[in-house]
């Protein structure tokens, strides 16, 4: 069975208490995954017709009946057997990239901009949560930073690519 990160991440959720779909789509974001609603309900959807979660509705007075989800043994397993995945290292193709090849100063000037803003948001968010949920806002503001160094190194070589041609 082949599952996605957005899956495996609700199946660890679910495995740990029952959730609603509304209260699975707060747990995720306030842990810094970005889902909307939509999608964890379609997934949670697929899961079940594939026996992984299961469903259970609770009656609710004046309101729809409340759907709880949790995991099933068959879920258990897969979940268990997610453990054992290897490591795969992303490989970076990007429009960041595209623009290089173009000579866009422009665009990485403007790159530069956004990336400094994130990096306050995001190290404003680090400061205030708590180490464990602080812990995926930190990795993103690694990567932000890195992306930002990267960025300033494009902007130098394309100025001395600019001085080489004036001289």
């Amino acid at each position: 069975m082949n599952l996605s990160n957005l899956q495996l991440i609700m199946m660890a959720e679910v495995n740990q208490q029952q959730l609603t779909g509304y209260d699975l789509t707060k747990c995720l974001l306030l842990k810094g995954w970005k889902a909307s609603h939509q999608h964890i309900h379609r997934d949670l959807g697929k899961l079940e017709k594939q026996g992984v979660v299961s469903l259970k509705e609770v009656p609710q007075s004046g309101k729809p009946d409340k759907k709880l989800y949790m995991l099933t043994p068959v879920g258990k397993e897969q979940l268990t057997n997610a453990l054992d995945t290897e490591p795969s290292i992303s490989r970076i193709q990007d429009e960041a990239l595209v623009h290089l090849f173009l000579a866009n100063g422009y665009y990485f000037e403007q790159l530069e901009q956004m990336l400094r803003e994130r990096m306050k948001i995001l190290s404003e968010h680090v400061s205030k949560a708590d180490p464990l949920s602080a812990l995926p806002t930190a990795r993103e503001l690694k990567h932000i930073e890195a992306e930002c160094d990267w960025t300033i190194l494009v902007l130098r070589e394309l100025a001395l690519q600019e001085d080489n041609k004036a001289a």
